[in-house]
């Protein structure tokens, strides 16, 4: 039996160059993390700067969760409260005690 060889295919730099601009003229795709919808926890997260610099300028946490409430975020003071603290948690860890009886590493 006889192998056949397969033609290679060549392109002309113009043929290339148009589809180059074809690719370059694509919109870009949305991801899924930008479409993604947040959960309430995730958005008190993502609002957890702007909450702190609220709280700076003398707003209370009520205060605060009437304004979530009057933009369709509804929490309650304490939720608030308890997902401001795990979003500090998460930035900024805290280090953890010694055990009682273990020799510190020299």
């Amino acid at each position: 039996m006889e192998k056949t060889r397969k033609k290679r295919v060549k392109y002309t730099p113009e043929f290339v160059d148009s589809v180059a601009q074809k690719l370059r003229d694509l919109p870009p795709v949305e991801s899924a993390k930008k479409s993604a919808q947040l959960s309430k926890q995730d958005a008190i997260r993502k609002l957890s700067k702007d909450i702190r610099a609220m709280q700076k300028r003398g707003y209370t946490m009520e205060m605060i969760a009437g304004v979530l409430k009057s933009e369709n975020i509804t929490v309650s003071v304490a939720t608030l409260r308890n997902y401001l603290q795990s979003s500090r948690g998460a930035a900024v860890a805290t280090p953890r005690r010694e055990r009682r009886g273990t020799v510190p590493a020299e």
